[in-house]
Formats: C-alpha cells, sequence, structure tokens
C-alpha cells in the first residue's frame, strides 16, 4: 500500500506551520499593528485687514519718560496655526500696517507717519508654551525728524 502525502508527518507540520503563520500574520495586521496613515494636522488662518486702534504712549517707545504721544495705527492682522494629532501647536501671528503719532500734549513736537511690522510665533507642546518669538519693526517720518525703532534682537522664551 503506497502512502500519501496527507499520511506524511513532516508534510502535516509544515501545513500547520504555514496556517498557525499566517493566523498571526492576519491578527497583527487586524488586531495590534500601527495605522497605515497619520492623522492630518488641522490648519486654521484668520485674516483681518484695516483693523483700527488707537492709544496712547510714548515716543520713542524704548525710552521711559519720552513724551506722549496719540497713535492710530491701521494694520493687516494674519492668525495663523497647524495643530497636530498628538497636541502640538505651530503657529504665529503677523501684523503689518500704517500708523500716525500725534503729541498728545506740546503741540511743538513733530507728528510722526509711519509704517510697523510686529511678529510673534510660537510652539506648545504638552500644553506649555516650548518657544515664543516676537520681533517688531517701526518706521516713521516727520517734516523735521526721522524714527526708525528695529528690534534690537529678537525677543524669544523657552521653557
Amino acid at each position: 500500500m503506497a502512502k500519501s502525502d496527507a499520511d506524511d508527518p513532516v508534510q502535516e507540520d509544515r501545513m500547520v506551520r504555514r496556517l498557525l503563520v499566517g493566523l498571526m500574520a492576519a491578527g497583527l495586521l487586524l488586531a495590534g499593528g500601527p495605522p497605515a496613515f497619520a492623522e492630518p494636522p488641522v490648519t486654521e488662518t484668520i485674516q483681518q485687514k484695516n483693523l483700527v486702534d488707537t492709544f496712547v504712549d510714548v515716543l520713542p517707545s524704548c525710552q521711559p519718560g519720552g513724551p506722549l504721544y496719540t497713535f492710530t495705527v491701521t494694520i493687516n492682522h494674519v492668525e495663523h496655526s497647524t495643530t497636530f494629532a498628538d497636541g502640538r501647536i505651530h503657529g504665529g501671528v503677523t501684523e503689518t500696517g500704517t500708523f500716525v503719532a500725534v503729541p498728545l500734549a506740546d503741540p511743538s513736537l513733530p507728528t510722526y507717519t509711519g509704517t510697523l511690522v510686529v511678529r510673534n510665533g510660537f510652539f506648545i507642546q504638552n500644553g506649555q508654551n516650548i518657544n515664543n518669538t516676537f520681533t517688531y519693526s517701526v518706521h516713521g517720518r516727520a517734516r523735521t525728524a526721522r524714527l526708525s525703532i528695529p528690534t534690537p534682537r529678537a525677543i524669544s522664551t523657552f521653557r
């Protein structure tokens, strides 16, 4: 009587191993494997144009005790943020515009007109601000004077 392959114990072991390996691979793919794709980040941009604000401050603003001026600024404001699935947030705010600075109490002082740029970038992780960088630049003119207040250096804060 001839022996068939089904009766061969070596052949049976191979088939059982193949079946077990196939089942384990399918189980890993269905139950415990990492996702095939990551969640895309959520991006948000907010733009506002021609915002007007009026306030009183000293001029030049870097020197305490300077004369008071009434500033009227007209700016364009852009906020941008990217929020990742793991909770990290990267974003920034940029404001660009023009200003008029009129002396509050002493009309003999010059009136300035000019431009300004303010930028703030930030990175947040685990609900804590990890990095925040702020820069600004102000350039103005009067009939008899010029005003330039560039950022001495980027102002950064770290956790």
